[in-house]
């Protein structure tokens, strides 16, 4: 596929720049890969400049209040729902530079390929807040909070490293904590919502795919763990005597890995991926374990297998070690089917181009799980080199960047031309 005759100076060349530019924002610069944690320093500042070359650009640009971006191309009837596009900059712990942020780029890059009032409809960019859950435990924060899905009684439980909630972060920050009104976004915002982003797994490039249609996107149930045990001399106690945390856990660990790979045929996960030992010292019997436990699926039924395999296990490890064990839920979110219109669309132009695609599920969450309730919603993913993710290796392709950002481009012009 090529640039549209209608596109503006933004071109190709400018988006491969952006990419670039947009590493800059880590905070750990000692090369291994990018760490963007939601409503740090860096991803403030990653948001800052954006929002300055999206408003120089001639898009109208505003941030509500916690922070959420939007920019927007006027189209030539403004009472007609948007189409909108977008993901998010924040990022994992030394993760990689396409995760989320190539959604974003490209997005920007779509709506620059159309003149104001070129379209019918408006085209609108939404840059979301705190869609990875390593800084709150909770994944598509800002999604959530502009949709209306506010837990917050669950998130004021959940507190980062650093011992802050998510109101108490944004209230450092100045950004509004105690009521979110002026947050939700109305039903009648959108009439479709289209979102890029890197696969996240292999089969794209198993399967010699250049594009991947989405048509739904499983969903996490999540756990925190606590195992309490006692702590003593590594050295001066019998084995007979000892309520050993980390032993415990890791039997409940090793049976969630079972359950999930008895539950594989499902498309079903589960994952052990954050574990503190305490006091976590090679002489002293480990007398606390925390971890969290990541259980994703499509399948609801085969989902609640894992998370009974899990509750029988934690039975079993107090009655066989002495320990205590709490378990407190975070979230039991439910999978997401997307609109068959919009991927119609998509498989339409990818026919018209002649692009390798093929139609899948995403195994993991994206914001686009919160978008699809209110609005017509669907996904394009492009390949993951490798199928790595969430890892300073983290690669795509810039030919395959391109194909997609182009396809984008040109279904948010078909939607909203509709």
């Amino acid at each position: 596929m090529t640039q549209q005759d209608t596109a503006t100076h933004y071109s190709i060349d400018d988006m491969k720049a952006l990419i670039d530019t947009m590493q800059i924002y880590k905070k750990d610069n000692s090369g291994k890969g990018i760490t963007r944690i939601a409503y740090g320093e860096e991803d403030e500042a990653a948001h800052l400049y954006l929002a300055g070359l999206m408003k120089e650009a001639g898009l109208e640009v505003y941030r509500d209040g916690i922070g959420t971006l939007y920019a927007r191309l006027p189209g030539k009837d403004r009472s007609l729902p948007a189409v909108g596009t977008g993901s998010h900059l924040d990022t994992v712990p030394q993760g990689g530079a396409y995760d989320g942020a190539l959604g974003v780029i490209a997005g920007f890059y779509a709506l620059m390929q159309y003149k104001p009032q070129q379209l019918k409809r408006d085209l609108e960019l939404v840059v979301f807040r705190a869609e990875e859950s390593s800084r709150f435990g909770f994944s598509c924060i800002g999604s959530k909070v502009l949709t209306g899905k506010i837990d917050k009684a669950r998130w004021e439980q959940n507190r980062d490293d650093d011992g802050n909630n998510f109101f108490e972060v944004l209230k450092s920050l100045g950004y509004q904590h105690d009521n979110f009104d002026n947050c939700v976004i109305t039903k009648d915002r959108f009439s479709a919502f289209v979102e890029l982003h890197i696969e996240q797994g292999k089969r794209l490039e198993n399967d010699k795919k250049t594009i991947g249609i989405v048509n739904g996107i499983a969903a996490p149930t999540r756990f925190s763990v606590t195992v309490n045990g006692h702590a003593d001399h590594s050295g001066a106690t019998p084995m007979y005597q000892r309520q050993d945390a980390l032993v415990a856990s890791a039997g409940i660990i090793t049976d969630i890995n079972r359950a999930a790979c008895t539950e594989a045929v499902y498309g079903t996960v589960g994952t052990v991926g954050k574990l503190n030992v305490i006091p976590n010292s090679m002489n002293v019997i480990p007398g606390q374990v925390k971890f969290s436990v990541d259980i994703r699926g499509i399948d609801t039924e085969s989902i609640q297998r894992v998370v009974q395999r899990l509750n029988n296990s934690v039975e079993k490890a107090e009655k066989d070690f002495g320990v205590v064990i709490d378990v407190q839920p975070i979230s039991a979110e439910s999978p997401v089917k997307l609109d068959d219109s919009i991927c119609q669309v998509i498989e339409n132009l990818c026919q018209k181009h002649d692009i390798n695609y093929m139609t899948m599920l995403s195994g993991a969450g994206h914001d686009s799980m919160n978008m699809a309730p209110l609005y017509p919603t669907a996904m394009i993913f492009t390949p993951s080199v490798a199928g790595i993710s969430h890892h300073p290796d983290e690669f795509t392709e810039f030919n395959d960047i391109a194909v997609a950002a182009d396809l984008l481009a040109e279904t948010l012009g078909t939607l909203a031309n509709q």
